[in-house]
């Protein structure tokens, strides 16, 4: 499920709130209903959406609060406004102090109301009753957040905020909301080994990602039975894929892609907040894999896939990251396992070379490519048993074929990897 899709009324290009009504998703224009029906599409298909706080309309949005219904009689006629409010970090610290003159005079500052104005009255009267009748809040996955630089020390903490998240109050997008499956997600997360792939690789999963054939999702190829996976930047088309995690489930795993947040995203006041509840990471798509499901590429997870089938390859390796003593004594200060972060990156080429040989040991005249290419999952008859006399079918998954160092021969791209990079693990975006 794509946690972060937005939608937009092809009308307005205002962005809409989501009503669940039980079968299904009711659409509708945000503060009040417009003049025209709505129209809803993805907001993809639409120039210019404009998706701002609602209260202030200054900044984007990052909680929805839930009201009760709220109606205002003006000038001997009642407006009724819209029960979901999606609200920015500043918006929201008035909200949570209960300060309804404080979210008042901040958001009729950015209209230039002065307080004697006719419409600073209804401003006061609609914002009294958002924090009086708010009834719950929910963080908002569709924010189109600025990146982060995620560095190998910064996925403890990482990791401990996403779990602190799991296990507070706030609400989440409903497909993992339901508190056991919270729990149980963190509980996993908090005993999951964490991998930081270094640019180099990264690099490498962005150069063929996108045209990795599909692949079976099995136990083998899986890094680990759970786990939390990072890059240095986002991957794939939209540069929107931060990290995933997978967390085993009877049939196979609860796989879930995050976005980051980078320290750019608010003024600097408001950082601290937004690290202390949120942290760096936001879901963006949740998806439930059995064993045996076969993802490409071009699948929202897709580049997660790509990772592991160069790592299987043997093209990666992973070696362990030095962590900050302050992470190290902060676990054991709460009696908690010192935290597992790997690095990985691309292997060291081999020293030797062993000369492919034809008939009779004599040089092959067979032409060798002079580029890696994706060779598709096949599968094999194994040879076993007496005499290998037996054959039984083994699955070959994906792989790149060609020889170390040679460029990568892309639909789009062609871009030769350079030598081994730099496994760095300073922070320096906060």
């Amino acid at each position: 499920m794509n946690l972060a899709t937005l939608t937009a009324c092809a009308t307005c290009r205002l962005a809409l709130t989501e009503h669940p009504d039980g079968h299904g998703t009711i659409y509708r224009h945000p503060v009040t209903e417009g003049r025209h029906a709505v129209v809803p599409v993805d907001a993809d298909q639409v120039n210019d959406v404009f998706d701002r706080c609602h209260t202030c309309a200054g900044a984007p949005p990052v909680w929805n609060y839930h009201t009760s219904l709220i109606q205002i009689a003006v000038l001997a006629a009642v407006e009724t406004y819209n029960d979901q409010w999606h609200v920015c970090c500043r918006c929201a610290q008035f909200i949570e102090a209960d300060d309804s003159e404080g979210l008042t005079a901040h958001c009729a500052a950015r209209m230039q109301w002065l307080p004697h104005h006719h419409e600073y009255a209804v401003l006061r009267a609609l914002h009294r009753g958002i924090i009086l009748g708010r009834e719950s809040r929910t963080l908002l996955s569709t924010t189109d957040w600025p990146p982060a630089r995620l560095t190998a020390d910064m996925l403890p903490k990482i990791r401990d905020r996403f779990t602190g998240l799991l296990r507070g109050p706030t609400h989440l997008p409903p497909h993992l909301n339901d508190p056991d499956h919270r729990r149980a997600l963190a509980d996993q997360l908090d005993l999951a080994p964490m991998y930081w792939i270094n640019q180099e690789f990264t690099d490498m999963v962005n150069e063929v990602g996108n045209d990795q054939p599909p692949a079976a999702v099995t136990d083998d190829l899986a890094a680990t039975p759970a786990g939390l996976l990072a890059w240095p930047e986002p991957v794939g088309d939209t540069r929107q894929l931060a990290a995933v995690s997978w967390t085993p489930h009877a049939d196979g795993w609860q796989l879930i892609g995050y976005r980051s947040i980078g320290g750019t995203a608010l003024d600097d006041d408001l950082m601290p907040a937004l690290r202390h509840e949120i942290g760096w990471l936001v879901p963006i798509h949740a998806e439930h894999v059995t064993r045996g499901t076969k993802l490409d590429g071009r699948h929202p997870l897709g580049h997660l896939v790509t990772t592991w089938l160069l790592i299987r390859q043997q093209l990666a390796e992973a070696v362990p990251a030095k962590l900050p003593k302050a992470t190290t004594r902060a676990y054991q200060r709460h009696r908690r396992p010192a935290p597992e972060v790997r690095i990985v990156r691309i292997a060291p080429r081999s020293t030797t070379t062993v000369p492919h040989r034809g008939k009779a040991g004599e040089g092959s005249t067979r032409a060798k490519p002079d580029h890696r290419y994706w060779v598709s999952g096949h599968d094999r008859q194994q040879p076993y048993g007496p005499g290998r006399s037996l054959r039984r079918t083994i699955e070959i998954a994906p792989f790149l074929k060609g020889d170390e160092g040679l460029p990568i021969k892309l639909s789009t791209t062609v871009r030769a990897l350079g030598s081994r990079g730099d496994d760095r693990t300073r922070s320096t975006d906060q």
